[in-house]
């Protein structure tokens, strides 16, 4: 990272760091793992105050997390079925959310910002199964601090090496946000043309061949109703 952007670190990292939070927790891919790194070596140098970052970040993602678990509560799985319609992750991260959740219920959100693609869906799953809400709180508030104290931690102590990656960065630092900016691009437009194709091709289907009864919704809509039926007496 530049010098410039330390310095942006330095004085904003306490608006950044919950920003970045909240963006991954609504599916904007923003990883915000390489800004708690670098903050965290900034704490060593004595140029920013981790206690403070991680109380920001921790009331960032509860308050969002808290939203997806009222929307959870009150709409049902057919808020997950429309989370799944338009969001851009894969399917195997709906089912693996929804196989933690089966298991281990509400104390999967201690894994929730760790397991990429869960921080979504596990709140939803929460609200979806009426999880009280000082249990969800208690075990979403101890899911962040484990995952932003961890890479705060590790900024921390290794310090001095992440200084020195940072140097030998910045000499390819344009190409590199180049290289990611384009593959980001390229992912977005192939997930939506998938989908675009994937939906022309089974209204075709329908409209050309006989009129069967049929789930259109998405897998892991599906599956959201077998998790429902079979998960329905357990409390979690």
């Amino acid at each position: 990272m530049s010098p410039a952007g330390l310095d942006v670190l330095e004085r904003y990292g306490v608006l950044i760091l919950p920003a970045l939070a909240v963006a991954e927790q609504i599916g904007i891919p923003l990883p915000a793992m390489p800004a708690l790194l670098t903050v965290g070596a900034l704490a060593a140098h004595g140029r920013i105050s981790i206690p403070l970052v991680l109380a920001a970040t921790s009331v960032a993602s509860l308050a969002v997390d808290f939203a997806w678990y009222e929307l959870g509560r009150r709409c049902g799985a057919q808020m997950l079925s429309k989370i799944c319609a338009v969001s851009f992750a894969p399917s195997s991260y709906f089912r693996r959310a929804q196989d933690i959740f089966r298991r281990h219920g509400a104390r999967g959100m201690l894994a929730a910002k760790v397991v990429p693609g869960l921080t979504t869906i596990m709140p939803l799953l929460s609200g979806v199964f009426n999880v009280a809400r000082l249990r969800f709180g208690l075990y979403d508030l101890g899911g962040v601090l484990l995952w932003a104290g961890t890479w705060l931690g590790l900024g921390y102590f290794f310090s001095d090496a992440i200084v020195v990656i940072a140097a030998g960065a910045l000499a390819f630092g344009r190409l590199l946000t180049f290289i990611i900016g384009t593959a980001l691009a390229t992912y977005i437009l192939v997930k939506y043309a998938r989908r675009q194709v994937s939906q022309l091709t089974l209204q075709t289907a329908l409209e050309s061949g006989p009129r069967l009864s049929m789930d259109r919704r998405a897998p892991c809509a599906r599956r959201t109703d077998v998790l429902t039926t079979s998960t329905s007496d357990r409390q979690y």
